[in-house]
């Protein structure tokens, strides 16, 4: 029996990465959190700033609409990289949550492509450019 080898990592899979980003500004931005949840791997794992990791599409779901209301968010300097069925994306943000100071920073998220050929987020963290505030004086 023929050795089974992994499909390589090609110019369409990082075109379809980079429009998973593209895609998920949208959904975020309009609070479409179960689209945003599909996004990632039945066990996937979300990492956020100044909390304890989410695993499951479940939490991740749950996670999402607890989220504040969100003005705006933007990804800018998408960088995309991979190697047969495992990538990995790095890239800026931006982010207004209603009420709160405008945030900025950054975020890696990691993809493993599916039996039937989908990519799928595995694990993803982002985190603050900015510095947390000390106290008051």
């Amino acid at each position: 029996m023929p050795a089974l080898t992994e499909a390589p990592f090609t110019a369409q899979d990082q075109a379809t990465l980079h429009g998973m980003f593209d895609a998920a500004i949208p959904m975020i931005n309009a609070g479409d959190w179960p689209a945003w949840a599909g996004q990632y791997a039945e066990d996937g794992l979300l990492q956020p700033p100044n909390a304890p990791a989410v695993r499951g599409r479940p939490d991740l779901l749950a996670w999402g609409r607890a989220f504040p209301p969100i003005d705006e968010i933007t990804f800018s300097g998408v960088e995309v990289h991979g190697e047969g069925s495992l990538a990995w994306a790095t890239s800026a943000y931006t982010l207004r949550v209603k009420g709160q100071a405008p945030d900025r920073g950054k975020q890696l998220v990691v993809f493993r492509r599916t039996p039937d050929r989908m990519w799928k987020i595995v694990a993803a963290s982002f985190n603050s450019d900015l510095s947390v505030p000390g106290p008051a004086q």
